[in-house]
């Protein structure tokens, strides 16, 4: 029998208290620690799951196996690195960290000492993009992606503030789901148009509307809108055109009812927030850390999709501030080695 698998999470936050039920549905796994200073003793956790307010103490547990890091951005690399460095496996919501080299190094850690690095990319693991996927077998050369996604309801102000940008926190998602679909390509250029419609976003400094193209050294080109609110739920559209056909993803719904009258048609509105589109995406996510584990595939996301990402984040935010395409080979290609 396998032995069970000991987990802490570090942070419970919104993604937190998703990670916490993933790990307990698992019967491989048991969460022994739950780390996060803002919690009072008074906070209800599962039988047996000790509260902390530092990870340290967690750390020297010989029993602990497997970190899982859901806190403020601004404290992922720290506990990335240090909890590598006690010997413990990795799962962690994006960033890695704020720059390329935080982020090799990341990597650099986990391979030196063998343990697993999974990256918090629940779309991945998403049944109807890993469907779109295996439709591009049928529809041949991809000529353009287009990408809408539009969060709701709009984040919190202080999570926004400490959020990293819309490039970061948010489109990266988008710029690893063109990897995910696509395999590892490096754009050619970059151009992107943003705005924000909110003062209090526009004042941190940061935009709630973005446009961003990407065109490829093949022909391909790629389109990516996205904004931090939509009225009507959360909207999570790609649509592939290729030489043989297209093929899409639509918004999951609450149900699949329509309803068509001499007044007009009517059907369920798209799923309200993200928790619910991707709930059975983050436990599967976790499901997958943790065969990793067991099977020594280190990586869900490699080193070089991660970086890529990270730089063509980086490269959008130029192309809004300087108002000009980027040039991407030329700008961040060294960045990639």
């Amino acid at each position: 029998m396998t032995k069970k698998l000991n987990f802490c999470i570090v942070g419970l936050g919104r993604a937190g208290h998703f990670h916490l039920s993933s790990i307990q549905s698992l019967d491989s796994c048991s969460l022994k620690y739950v780390v996060d200073p803002a919690l009072d003793g008074g906070t209800s956790l599962p039988a047996g799951v000790s509260l902390l307010r530092d990870l340290k103490p967690a750390l020297t547990d010989p029993e602990l196996d497997a970190v899982v890091i859901a806190t403020p951005t601004q404290f992922h690399f720290q506990n990335i690195c240090d909890a590598l460095k006690a010997g413990k496996h990795v799962f962690t919501e994006k960033p890695l960290g704020k720059t390329s080299e935080e982020i090799k190094t990341c990597f650099d850690l986990a391979e030196k000492l063998g343990l697993a690095l999974y990256l918090g990319f629940q779309r991945r693991y998403d049944e109807n993009f890993k469907a779109l996927k295996a439709s591009i077998t049928k529809i041949g050369q991809v000529r353009t992606l287009k990408m809408s996604s539009r969060d709701n309801p709009k984040p919190s102000l202080d999570y926004l503030k400490i959020s990293g940008n819309i490039f970061h926190d948010m489109l990266i998602h988008d710029f690893d789901m063109l990897q995910f679909l696509l395999g590892y390509k490096i754009p050619e250029s970059v151009s992107a148009f943003g705005h924000a419609y909110d003062p209090d976003i526009e004042a941190i400094p940061d935009l709630d509307t973005v446009v961003v193209n990407l065109k490829y050294d093949d022909g391909l080109i790629c389109t990516i809108d996205t904004s931090r609110t939509a009225v009507y739920g959360y909207d999570q559209r790609i649509e592939l055109f290729a030489e043989k056909g297209m093929s899409m993803a639509e918004n999951q719904r609450e149900n699949t009812v329509e309803v068509h009258t001499s007044e007009g048609s009517l059907k369920a509105p798209a799923n309200y927030s993200f928790p619910q589109r991707y709930k059975a995406a983050y436990a599967e996510e976790i499901a997958d850390f943790v065969n990793g584990i067991q099977n020594n595939r280190l990586y869900n996301v490699s080193r070089d999709q991660c970086l890529l990402g990270h730089l063509i984040a980086d490269a959008a935010h130029e192309a809004v501030v300087t108002n000009a395409v980027v040039d991407f080979q030329k700008k961040y290609g060294k960045e990639l080695s």
